[in-house]
């Protein structure tokens, strides 16, 4: 990770390669269409982890809970002041 940059997910090193192999074919050949032939040949990607619905409900009820707390504690402030 050099300059901060992210590391790349499996999806986007897989649109890479299959972009890179229809241009060395073709010249002509644009990534719209290494997009579409990527999602063909997702089997090539490997095992990609997955957030299943239930995680991302308890993850969003976290942070509410955080949101509200944080809330609740600028409210009461406010009216000390008065």
């Amino acid at each position: 990770m050099l300059g901060g940059k992210r590391k790349l997910s499996n999806w986007n090193l897989l649109v890479q390669k299959v972009y890179k192999e229809g241009k060395a074919k073709n010249s002509n050949y644009d990534f719209k269409q290494a997009l579409t032939d990527a999602s063909k040949r997702k089997s090539e990607m490997g095992e990609m982890k997955s957030h299943t619905k239930t995680n991302k409900k308890m993850n969003k009820s976290k942070r509410h809970r955080k949101r509200s707390a944080s809330r609740s504690r600028t409210s009461n402030k406010k009216t000390r002041k008065r």
